[in-house]
């Protein structure tokens, strides 16, 4: 991989130091904590060594302020990706959903009831309990009119979890007897981006409908983020043949199947992961 290297080192290069407009295709990577994961996207660079004559942007106004709709979008595309390098950070391979007999609405109760079942949980086990979590509301066709609309949560874990302790912990002492639990335990785990996948899903439907400026979804501080570095390359087929030469460099055969790669030829955009 050394001739790469020097490839994209010099592009680099050039593109702080060559006069005048230059496209490029700039490979972002992001490396996780096992050595074997990671996510790469493709896309088109365009560098400028002398000054623009392209207007200076227009100011992008408050948070919360212009098109909501537009502005829900992002935010769920961003959550996303920091669920999805977050659950492939830690390597979850569990879930768990936690519900209450009773229907409770406030969100901030529920926050508070879910920060308690993570301090007790970790406390009786001395474990870390890296996790992902959002909420949701139920509101499926079995749903009873009166928990319609009423909150659960879905927690992304990892390892074999003890369901006696999390009923335990959830029911009698979060919930004072009305709590359930349930566990994805089991002979066939699931893989941690089937695990970001779930989360990303509740995200997408829950999202629209927290308040502005409200959290939609929490992730531990105890999880240490991807590696993240850039690359430039001349031509796309330059870029694609690092790629590769990477992928196979992690003890993984290179796949392109569309659970490993997705395409907008229309925007230039390409990504890739390893899981």
């Amino acid at each position: 991989m050394g001739t790469a290297c020097n490839l994209f080192q010099e592009c680099q290069d050039e593109a702080l130091h060559k006069d005048g407009h230059q496209i490029w295709q700039r490979l972002v990577l992001h490396e996780f904590n096992d050595g074997k994961q990671f996510e790469a996207v493709i896309h088109e660079y365009e560098t400028w060594s002398q000054p623009s004559d392209m207007p200076e942007p227009v100011y992008r106004g408050l948070r919360g302020e212009g098109d909501l709709e537009r502005n829900r979008e992002r935010a769920a595309r961003r959550a996303k990706k920091k669920i999805r390098h977050a659950c492939k950070s830690a390597q979850f391979d569990r879930m768990l959903t936690l519900t209450t007999r009773d229907a409770i609405f406030d969100r901030a109760q529920f926050q508070r009831m879910i920060e308690k079942f993570i301090r007790l949980v970790r406390k009786a086990t001395g474990d870390a309990m890296p996790y992902v979590l959002t909420l949701e509301k139920h509101n499926s066709k079995k749903t009873s009119e009166a928990k319609r609309g009423s909150l659960h949560a879905h927690v992304g874990v990892r390892g074999r979890q003890d369901y006696k302790l999390l009923q335990s912990v959830w029911n009698y002492r979060v919930c004072g007897g009305q709590g359930f639990v349930r566990v994805s335990n089991g002979s066939k785990n699931m893989r941690p981006g089937q695990i970001a996948g779930y989360i990303s899903k509740y995200i997408s439907k829950t999202i629209s409908e927290v308040e502005t400026n409200k959290k939609s979804y929490w992730i531990s501080h105890n999880i240490v983020a991807p590696v993240r570095s850039v690359k430039l390359f001349k031509t796309l087929s330059e870029a694609f043949r690092w790629l590769v030469s990477y992928w196979k460099s992690t003890g993984n055969e290179p796949s392109f199947d569309s659970r490993h790669c997705w395409q907008d030829t229309s925007l230039g955009v390409y990504w890739f992961t390893s899981d």
